[in-house]
């Protein structure tokens, strides 16, 4: 006779149920020895990724904030500085290279107005054009600070008379050689037609003396505004 588990044999699934059951019963039984405790912590590689991933950020932002804040102070500590002392000789250089040009044009533009067509006067007056452009051109920014005149440090390379006492930017802008070399050229057309320059300095008014008074302060700043330092080391 079959008995009934032959005849009728289990279905598959539940076969499948009590494999699942065996396995589970073994995973239990290793977990009490291989298991964490509840309050372990976990080693899965998602929320310490995350936290790790944060700190290349942080440190890229914080320099990158460090190096804005150094160079906003760097800003406020130096290009003022370098600015007051350029001011200082940009403008003594300017009233002595204003005062070249003005003689120039205003002695061709004297010449210029003389009714004479005569060969002579022709001459003059072509003698003074090509005068006047060039000194445009050699007493031009770029020209007057170029590198031929300057170190890189901002240091003049020229010789500057009195270099050791103190020396003040009027001391720096005359010896400036394209200086010395135009106003030359102006002292020679005074005398060529014989113009009498202190007239203009009689005919100043209370406004102008005043101008000039502020003008001389200018011209009396020390070359080195840094006590103690020397030529070479000033840099602006």
């Amino acid at each position: 006779m079959f008995r009934d588990d032959e005849m009728y044999p289990p279905p598959a699934g539940s076969r499948d149920d009590e494999s699942r059951e065996v396995e589970d019963d073994a995973n239990d039984i290793l977990d009490d020895v291989f298991g964490s405790e509840p309050g372990s912590p976990a080693f899965g590689g998602g929320g310490a990724n995350d936290e790790y991933s944060d700190i290349p950020r942080l440190r890229e932002k914080h320099e990158t904030e460090g190096y804005r804040d150094g160079v906003t102070k760097g800003k406020a500590e130096t290009v003022q500085k370098g600015f007051d002392e350029g001011y200082s000789l940009g403008a003594v250089l300017g009233l002595r290279i204003g005062k070249v040009l003005g003689l120039l044009e205003g002695v061709w533009g004297g010449v210029r107005s003389v009714k004479d067509e005569s060969e002579v006067w022709d001459r003059e007056r072509a003698r003074l054009e090509v005068l006047v452009k060039e000194g445009r051109e050699e007493l031009r920014t770029e020209s007057l600070f170029g590198a031929e005149w300057w170190g890189e440090d901002g240091i003049w390379k020229y010789d500057v008379p009195g270099e050791g006492g103190e020396v003040v930017w009027e001391d720096v802008a005359k010896a400036h050689p394209l200086v010395v070399k135009w106003e030359g050229i102006v002292d020679e057309e005074v005398k060529r037609w014989g113009l009498d320059l202190k007239i203009m300095d009689n005919r100043r008014g209370e406004d102008e003396v005043a101008e000039r008074d502020a003008t001389d302060k200018i011209l009396d700043t020390p070359a080195q505004p840094t006590t103690g330092v020397q030529k070479k080391e000033l840099a602006w």
